[in-house]
């Protein structure tokens, strides 16, 4: 962003002598950031140049000055020459003009140009030892037109004072510099001498009356009344409201599968039928005339096969068939393109692209050097139809279970996994430019979406967050129509800091309806503590009361009966002292002669009138005590350290800033470290990762 400078004193320097002019020139100007406000206690570059003629002529005079501090309201003091000394013929042309450039950091930049008038001009007097006459007056020029008023810049200090030189010509008369502010108030003079008595003044009014005499004696107490009747009883009170439902108990173990069952013996096969006899066969009889051929007789049964007979030699290999006709399949496709099938007999490009090195999916992206596999969806045209580019989608068919949270101990749908832990390496990944509102780098939620989290969100308030979480059920106003709440946004656990949370202006803030911020432990606080109460319309800032020991107050006030009263604390403070006897105050509210405590203990204490007094003067009184736990209350030694709070504030560190680091901490079972914690090597962890049945992943 580009700064600004104010200059509310661009030059000054006392009356320039003839004889002996100086070498140098006052400058003070005030460095501004592009909305105004100073830079205070900052550091900048400024270079003066001379031009010779106008603002854009030759230069013939530089002077840098770098590490030029600004103090607390950004102004700056420098001598124009202290570096380079001024000459005085550098004003012998007449007509010089002074250009300002300042390094805000990011390299110089012209604050702009400005004639330089009559007061630099007295060094050119140096030359001249014996000046002229004074020429006539010359006619009197018409009155320029009034310069707007310059902003008013900060009190300017106050330069040594130089010795009077003789009086200069006079110069032009420059155009009206911006009002200075007031100076210092000077010392008080002396003390005036006393004056003269004044007259007697005249006689007062008579003063008021005294007070009222002491209060008589009380009298005898009155008869008790009659007991009164008793009040009818009350009507019964609504039923109160029903519990919260109970938090619903862990699941039970799986039971063990069943032993499996053993396998049905095969059945019997059937009997095969017998064979019908053959009959004997009958004598051959003499050979007749052929007669006519008779009817075929009925086939014979199947004789028995008889046992193979030895495989026979191998035959010649018989030669090759023609080769049959080009089928009626094509194909046509683009390099690296995987093939996919167009038609039953055809072939072209798919969505995959195969380079040999790489991966992508989708017709419109060719694949990258630097992703192994590069998935590009175009955008469908329906709001709230879940598109995504790429889907991983894990079910099965019972129950199976994860074993742990590391790598190989876990089931999921998909996965990311960097093997060697490099500075800026990451197992898994999500970006989003954040455009519009409710958007984010990566999203965690349920099914349907009732208890979700997100990193890098952006939230409808156009607020980014790192980490950003909702748990809360949707039903009108947030919560389930029945008044239940169930859904808890955050939950963070470590072994040395449950969390920590710094903010560059506000550091943490938190809301509940029971309660804002609960916390099982003592607290320390590096600053006050404050309550912010409403009062008639303002917030007035209530401080806590401190001490060097852990107290109990209580409060109240009371009235004397006849010179004395008895005085309960409330069972609960009570409970609270230890030993039962705190330290009691009393302050009286009216005249009278003076009281004490005449005992302490557990449950109150007993205050009089000091000389035998019967007044009925009302008091004020305050009771301290020391709290039943107060002998636990030891502070850390590590708090009481006076580098502690700086060493956390190195721990808080924000690594945006990738310039810097932040600083370690750890817990080494006695003390705080502020070094760098141990850390299991490459060996341990793979040793550690190859116990739960992992082995090397690669």
């Amino acid at each position: 962003m580009k700064k600004a400078l104010t200059l509310f004193l661009a030059v000054f320097a006392s009356t320039l002598a003839f004889a002996q002019a100086p070498t140098s020139m006052k400058y003070q100007g005030v460095a501004r950031n592009a909305g105004g406000a100073p830079i205070a206690n900052g550091s900048i570059t400024v270079q003066f140049d001379i031009h010779s003629g106008s603002s854009s002529g030759p230069i013939v005079y530089t002077e840098s000055h770098p590490a030029t501090a600004t103090n607390q309201f950004g102004l700056f003091s420098l001598e124009i020459g202290s570096i380079t000394p001024l000459t005085p013929s550098l004003f012998g042309a007449g007509t010089e003009f002074l250009e300002v450039s300042v390094d805000f950091g990011s390299g110089l930049t012209s604050m702009g140009t400005s004639q330089l008038l009559s007061v630099p001009y007295a060094m050119f007097a140096q030359n001249s030892a014996n000046p002229g006459p004074a020429g006539p007056a010359g006619p009197t020029g018409p009155s320029g037109f009034d310069g707007a008023t310059g902003a008013q810049g900060p009190s300017g200090f106050d330069g040594a004072t130089g010795a009077t030189g003789p009086s200069g010509f006079d110069g032009a008369t420059g155009a009206q510099g911006p009002s200075g502010f007031d100076g210092a108030t000077g010392a008080t003079g002396a003390q005036g001498p006393s004056g003269f008595d004044g007259a007697t003044g005249a006689t007062g009014a008579q003063g008021p009356a005294g007070p009222t005499g002491a209060v008589g004696a009380t009298g005898a107490a009155g008869a008790n009344g009659a007991t009164g009747a008793t009040g009818a009883v009350g009507a019964t009170g609504a039923a109160g409201a029903n519990g919260a439902t109970g938090a619903t108990g862990v699941a039970g173990p799986a039971g063990a599968n069943g032993a499996t069952g053993a396998t049905g013996a095969v059945g019997a096969a059937g009997p095969t039928g017998a064979a019908g006899a053959v009959g004997a066969a009958g004598p051959t009889g003499a050979v007749g005339a052929a007669g006519p051929a008779g009817a075929a007789g009925p086939a014979g049964a199947t004789g028995a096969a008889g046992p193979a007979g030895a495989n026979g030699a191998t035959g010649a290999t018989g030669a090759n068939g023609v080769t049959g006709p080009t089928g009626p399949g094509t194909l046509s496709g683009t390099t690296n393109y995987v093939i996919k099938f167009t038609s039953a007999t055809g072939g072209g490009n798919s969505l995959i692209q195969d380079n040999g090195t790489s991966l992508s999916v989708g017709n419109t992206v060719t694949p990258s050097i630097i992703y192994q596999m590069y998935v590009y969806r175009q955008q469908l045209t329906v709001n709230g139809d879940g598109q995504v580019s790429l889907f991983g989608y894990r079910t099965r068919d019972s129950q199976n279970d994860g074993v742990g949270y590391s790598q190989i101990q876990t089931n999921r749908a998909s996965s990311g996994y960097n093997f060697w832990g490099d500075v800026y390496t990451f197992g898994d990944a999500s970006y989003n430019y954040n455009d519009y509102s409710r958007c984010g780098g990566s999203f965690g939620a349920d099914v349907n979406g009732l208890q979700w989290g997100s990193l890098g969100y952006r939230s409808s308030a156009l607020l980014n967050y790192g980490v950003y979480g909702s748990a809360a059920y949707a039903s009108g106003a947030g919560r389930l129509s029945n008044g239940t709440a169930t859904g808890i946004g955050g939950g963070f656990a470590g072994d040395l800091m449950g969390a920590w949370v710094k903010g560059d202006v506000m550091g943490l803030t938190t809301s509940g309806s029971m309660y804002a911020a609960f916390n099982l432990g003592n607290t320390y606080n590096s600053g006050f503590h404050a309550d912010l109460v409403k009062t008639n319309g303002t917030v007035t800032p209530a401080f806590a009361v401190t001490s060097t020991k852990v107290k109990v107050y209580e409060d109240g006030s009371a009235q004397l009966g006849n010179g004395t009263t008895r005085v309960n604390f409330t069972p609960e403070y009570a409970a609270l002292v230890a030993g039962g006897k705190p330290t009691v105050t009393i302050t009286p509210q009216g005249q009278c002669n003076g009281l004490y405590i005449v005992s302490i203990d557990a449950e109150g204490f007993t205050v009089a009138e000091m000389n035998n007094g019967t007044s009925n003067v009302a008091f004020s009184w305050i009771a301290v005590g020391t709290r039943v736990d107060a002998e636990t209350a030891t502070v850390p030694a590590e708090l009481t350290n006076p580098e502690f709070a700086g060493n956390m504030q190195g721990v808080l560190f924000n690594d945006g800033n990738t310039e810097q680091s932040g600083k370690a901490v750890w817990w080494n079972g006695s003390t705080l470290q502020w070094s760098a914690p141990p850390s299991m090597s490459r060996e341990e962890k793979t040793a550690l990762l190859e116990q739960q049945g992992g082995g090397r992943r690669k």
